[in-house]
């Protein structure tokens, strides 16, 4: 394989995934499912083999990836469509913890093991199986826990303590000593509003901050460059 080849099949390979992955989209990314690793994987291969082995046309790679591709952006839209396809191509959570008790069936179904649920359960936040009310295993291979009425968190909501809605999505509007200028006109902030907050926190020049963030109750949070303020 020459180098002019090479380079040929470098960029075919590169445009044909960039083109094919903005096509199946962010679902394809994520890896929800066995299906969408499994056709990650098999794409990553084919590019591979059309980039290094020169006994693969280049024509024959490209084609295979635009079929796979193709193929798999039809079967995520005939799933969108209908929920007995989704079902094969996606799967079925399955309930592995039921009112608190331990289904051995399901976890056979699953090929789980008990320690296998309780890695599951320590990487949901759960290290105790005995607060589990319901313990479902989604079809991307994570755990959904619901945890028994007495063991649930408490809430402001259930103390009474009275919240503010948050007034906006905490937005960087500096960065490195720099103004982030488009976040600023998306909260509809002024700069003269900005230098007088950050002066009111001691700081004397907006050069002098590392990172600030308007928080999601509206106040400012500052991270300075160096422990000495100013």
């Amino acid at each position: 394989m020459n180098w002019l080849e090479l380079t040929v099949r470098i960029l075919a390979s590169f445009f044909v995934l960039l083109v094919m992955t903005l096509l199946m989209g962010k679902k394809q990314l994520s890896q929800l499912t066995f299906f969408h690793y499994i056709t990650g994987i098999t794409i990553g291969s084919v590019a591979a083999s059309l980039t290094t082995d020169n006994r693969l046309p280049i024509l024959q790679g490209i084609y295979c990836l635009i079929l796979w591709g193709g193929l798999t952006i039809l079967m995520g839209y005939i799933a969108l469509k209908s929920s007995a396809v989704r079902q094969i191509i996606e799967g079925l959570p399955s309930i592995l913890i039921s009112k608190g008790k331990i289904d051995p069936k399901a976890l056979a179904r699953t090929k789980l093991s008990l320690d296998d649920l309780n890695v599951l359960l320590r990487t949901a936040g759960t290290f105790d199986i005995s607060e589990v009310d319901y313990a479902i295993l989604e079809p991307n291979g994570q755990l959904s826990v619901l945890k028994k009425e007495d063991c649930k968190t408490v809430t402001r909501k259930d103390m009474n303590v009275p919240v503010q809605a948050a007034k906006n999505l905490p937005a960087e509007i500096i960065v490195t000593g720099k103004m982030v200028k488009k976040n600023l006109k998306t909260l509809g902030i002024d700069e003269n509003w900005l230098g007088k907050e950050i002066k009111k926190q001691g700081y004397k020049r907006i050069e002098d901050i590392y990172y600030a963030e308007i928080a999601s109750d509206g106040g400012l949070f500052i991270l300075p460059l160096a422990k000495d303020k100013g």
